[in-house]
Parts: structure tokens; C-alpha cells; sequence
């Protein structure tokens, strides 16, 4: 099984938006909770985005699946 790179970015960013979110409230900067709360934004936003390989994919044949019927 293997992970995507939309995914990989994805849980990307919200790593860095939780360590940069982490950091804005410990030192108590509302500039930097917003760069925070903005790459979770992008995380989030990046699940309504299909990636190209699925867009560009060819539909798969399902001819051997279906077994040996003849009519």
C-alpha cells in the first residue's frame, strides 16, 4: 500500500500548521496562530482537489473479473 503525494502534502501541512499554531499560543502571537490556522486551511482544502494521475487515468477492464460465462 502506498500513500499518495497529495496526502503526503496534506498531512504535510497540517503538521506545520499545528506545530506553527502550537507555537502562536505559547508565545502568545496572533500573527502567527493565523500562518497556522492558514496551512490547515490549505490542508483541509487540498481534499477537494483531485490529483492528475486519477483525472489523466484509462478506465480499467474488468473483462477478467466477470469469470468464464459465455451465453
Amino acid at each position: 500500500m502506498t500513500v499518495s503525494r497529495r496526502t503526503t502534502f496534506q498531512l504535510a501541512f497540517l503538521v506545520m500548521g499545528l506545530i506553527t499554531w502550537g507555537y502562536g499560543q505559547r508565545v502568545d502571537d496572533p500573527t502567527i496562530r493565523l500562518i497556522g490556522i492558514a496551512f490547515f486551511a490549505v490542508a483541509f482544502l487540498m481534499r477537494f482537489f483531485r490529483s492528475s494521475e486519477t483525472r489523466h487515468r484509462e478506465p480499467e477492464d474488468d473483462t477478467e473479473s466477470q469469470g468464464d460465462i459465455e451465453l
